[in-house]
């Protein structure tokens, strides 16, 4: 593993790569928010419906007859909304808009892996819904306040539970997609172009990044080889089979480089339509 080519004193040649990562990242998240967001609550207004029946007791079923509705929800965020597209955008970077991307192993089994992880949510509220009935039968609660403690978990109003969570799926699943896409591309770059080339962490630079993230800032490594993170192999930010505590709302990018250089590759295609 090369060593970093900045010291850290005068001026950070990767301001500029640090930058436009923070206004992509910034973009594609927000666009995986929305999309999450309105998913989620419009599935929980209905699954709310159906789970709360006026003066009868919850009917927990109800909630697992919902979870078709909440995966065809997730496979259109996945397959043919937001999450696609911040995948799509890593390999446009390098490749342009003719790359056939999509057919690329990486693809097929990273937007597998997304589904899989977001098709849980109705776990969760399944859980936190039993939780509640068993917390208010134990307590010797009357059916209606029961009820209402179902309802205030089903709301997407009367707490800030289900908007956080959406913020938290987005600003994950967002550094996840564009850098998985970042990594697989630049090995499809590498090949393409017979080369030896490395990829380098960048860190966002500023009070919320963690100590383990701003102490890997420009660690470089073989595109075949791992990061060293916190003590844990990481493939690129965001990597979702890392420790969770190393991944959940990371923030970091990653750039294509030449060994021991300080010119990013990352972002080729202008060159080579200009050869």
């Amino acid at each position: 593993m090369s060593a970093p080519v900045w010291d850290g004193s005068g001026r950070d040649p990767w301001m500029p790569q640090r930058l436009d990562s923070r206004i992509e990242a910034a973009s594609a998240e927000e666009k995986i928010r929305r999309a999450v967001w309105a998913a989620l609550s419009d599935w929980l207004t209905q699954t709310s419906r159906r789970v709360v029946r006026g003066d009868r007791p919850p009917d927990l079923d109800a909630i697992w007859a919902r979870v078709p509705a909440w995966r065809d929800a997730v496979e259109a965020i996945v397959y043919r909304g937001a999450i696609y597209e911040a995948l799509q955008s890593a390999y446009r970077a390098i490749f342009g808009a003719d790359f056939a991307w999509d057919r690329r192993v990486f693809v097929t089994r990273y937007l597998t892996e997304v589904t899989n992880r977001l098709v849980r949510v109705p776990d969760e509220v399944f859980d936190l819904v039993a939780g509640q009935i068993a917390q208010g039968a134990g307590l010797g609660e009357t059916l209606s306040k029961i009820v209402k403690r179902v309802d205030t978990v089903l709301s997407t109003t009367e707490t800030p539970r289900w908007q956080n969570r959406a913020v938290v799926i987005a600003r994950t699943e967002t550094i996840g997609a564009l850098n998985g896409g970042r990594l697989d591309a630049f090995r499809a770059f590498a090949e393409d172009e017979d080369e030896e080339l490395e990829k380098l962490w960048l860190s966002t630079s500023d009070s919320r990044t963690r100590p383990t993230h701003r102490a890997a800032d420009q660690q470089r490594t073989p595109l075949g080889m791992p990061f060293l993170v916190g003590g844990f192999s990481i493939e690129f930010p965001g990597d979702p089979m890392g420790p969770a505590q190393e991944v959940i709302q990371c923030r970091c990018t990653m750039l294509l480089v030449e060994p021991g250089e300080e010119v990013a590759l990352t972002n080729r295609q202008m060159k080579r339509a200009a050869r």
